[in-house]
């Protein structure tokens, strides 16, 4: 696919182009053809593997996703018992199998382990993102491109579907024209398997993973036959206002609460979610299910659906307000260079772009952004954002010149996760090492812990203990941060740089918790399960010991207390 094919199309960032003249002779050529470079902007292009389809090739396809959509309502309602009368009832999922035993150096930690990793597809390939369905336990990993493969997967990037039943083969292949870097699970009225991904090259992607298998091309990855599927639905074909830079971050909002005098009403909800780009742009979605005519007309109108798609994205808002305003917070229209410029009259070179973005438990129109200033701050759906908008490990009016409150500003905000228990409660890591605890009430920090120098990269609040702060460094250390003493002195442990079945090095890119309920419902205890992904395509599956996740009597309240008189011992530092 050459760049004069897409021009040709006006697909990708030649949307809007038109050809104003060609030249002939004046160049000595027999023919008319285009001698001189078109003026291009870099953009990435979901090229549809449906492109050169002939007419009565898209209307086949067409016409098998209509009969496909009519069917699978009745197959969701009545399949089970269809078969149960056919007596090819569906056998439960197997339980996981986690069969590697502890190393020394992570005895006290975790027990077993469990690796999901396949060497033909995710051979020199990052894993960049990961997400976990409660429901039934699935793990979505996102891959960029390969290193060292050479076939034609190597150039794209990938998302994995792990089912921890079946470790040996991701259970589903998503592919993309570009590198993933934020990924989510998705559900929508009358389409309850969807995966969404923020992309490098700015823009999201949609699959829904219930489209007919034939629609989906198979690729030969080391002499083996690859069932792969491409995007449903992209909005970088149309060119997405406010999506410029990679996207870093995606939230689906909950659902709000339907009363029971209602319930007429809850045909009407729609699945939201809140996108974060790396220059500080919020962007607010919607994901839409196409009626069987819309479809048709989707394609027609090049608005990002791939034949036979019946799902896509609308844009309800460009850019949200997030912050104190233009010279506070952050100017989502402004690149890097011109946000630094503009806010807080900081040096020059102090770019403040975006690194995380979380939702706050109870507040479902709010949301934060950790940025790479050192500040974290809030945003609203509807209006502007209460009080306080941002929280800073310490405040610039305690600096005594602008180049100090630079060199502390330059502490940037990785990863948030808020507290099961103390639902107004979050920590925020930093680069450095720091570790610190808010309130939603306060911008003063409640707490600050630091565990070393290298950069934390993901932080996690226990799900079962109310004490305990989970965290990962850049060098693959796991953190523990017990807030049940004066001192609150993180425990470091190192979990080594080396694979099991592999000498070579690696390092962590993200890390979270959660229970394991499959296997928690076999053995009839909790079990909690910590997952952490690397830069060598591999993904480890650790049960963490249970003194880890068992809580103590009163731990909460404990919690609590301590938290506050953490608080005013900092208060009395900064005095």
């Amino acid at each position: 696919m050459t760049e004069y094919d897409l021009f040709s199309m006006g697909r990708g960032c030649y949307r809007d182009a038109v050809i104003g003249s060609s030249q002939t002779n004046d160049d000595a050529v027999p023919d008319e053809c285009q001698t001189e470079p078109i003026e291009k902007c870099s953009a990435a292009c979901q090229f549809p593997d449906t492109a050169h389809e002939t007419q009565h090739e898209t209307e086949k396809a067409l016409q098998a996703s209509d009969s496909t959509e009519e069917l699978l309502p009745f197959l969701r309602s009545a399949g089970s018992v269809i078969l149960g009368m056919l007596g090819l009832q569906q056998q439960h999922r197997a339980f996981p199998e986690f069969n590697i035993p502890a190393p020394f150096e992570k005895q006290g930690v975790i027990t077993q382990s469990l690796f999901l990793y396949t060497p033909g597809i995710l051979e020199g390939r990052a894993v960049t993102a990961t997400a976990y369905r409660d429901a039934d336990g699935m793990i979505l990993a996102a891959y960029g491109p390969s290193n060292l493969q050479e076939n034609e997967l190597a150039a794209m990037g990938c998302l994995c579907v792990w089912d921890l039943s079946s470790p040996a083969m991701p259970a589903k292949v998503l592919v993309s024209e570009g590198c993933p870097t934020a990924c989510t699970f998705l559900a929508a009225p009358g389409k309850g398997d969807l995966i969404l991904a923020g992309m490098q090259e700015g823009g999201l992607c949609l699959w829904d993973c219930e489209e007919a298998g034939s629609r989906s091309s198979s690729c030969s990855v080391n002499g083996a036959s690859v069932h792969c599927q491409r995007p449903t639905f992209s909005s970088e074909c149309h060119g997405s206002p406010g999506m410029a830079g990679a996207v870093v971050s995606v939230a689906v909002l909950p659902q709000p609460h339907v009363h029971a005098g209602e319930q007429s009403k809850a045909g009407l909800k729609t699945t939201r979610l809140l996108a974060l780009t790396e220059w500080g742009n919020v962007s607010l979605w919607s994901v839409h299910v196409l009626a069987s005519g819309e479809c048709s007309a989707a394609r027609a109108a090049d608005a990002g659906v791939s034949i036979g798609g019946c799902v896509g994205l609308l844009l309800l808002t460009a850019s949200l307000a997030m912050g104190r305003g233009p010279h506070d917070g952050m100017q989502a229209s402004l690149p890097g260079h011109a946000v630094s410029s503009a806010c807080t009259q900081l040096p020059y070179e102090l770019e403040r772009r975006a690194a995380v973005l979380s939702l706050p438990p109870t507040r479902f129109d709010q949301y934060l952004v950790g940025l790479d200033s050192g500040q974290t701050v809030r945003g609203s759906l509807y209006g502007e954002a209460p009080v306080p908008k941002e929280w800073l490990l310490e405040d610039k009016m305690e600096f005594r010149s602008i180049q100090q409150y630079a060199q502390r500003s330059q502490l940037q905000v990785t990863c948030i996760s808020f507290s099961p228990f103390m639902l107004d409660v979050w920590v925020a890591g930093h680069t450095g090492g720091i570790m610190a605890v808010f309130s939603l009430t306060s911008s003063r920090p409640m707490l600050v812990a630091q565990a070393g120098e290298q950069d934390i990269i993901a932080v996690t609040w226990s799900p079962t203990k109310p004490s305990l702060v989970m965290a990962l460094n850049s060098h693959s250390q796991f953190i523990l941060l017990h807030i049940n003493s004066q001192t609150c002195q993180p425990k470091v442990f190192d979990f080594g740089n080396t694979t099991t079945s592999s000498k070579d090095t690696r390092t962590a890119i993200t890390m979270f918790v959660r229970p394991c309920k499959a296997l928690s419902d076999k053995l009839q205890q909790e079990k909690q399960m910590m997952v952490i992904a690397f830069d060598n395509g591999y993904i480890e599956c650790c049960l963490l010991e249970s003194a880890l996740t068992s809580a103590q009597h009163h731990e909460e309240e404990k919690t609590r207390e301590m938290l506050k008189l953490q608080s005013k011992s900092c208060l009395v530092k900064r005095l």
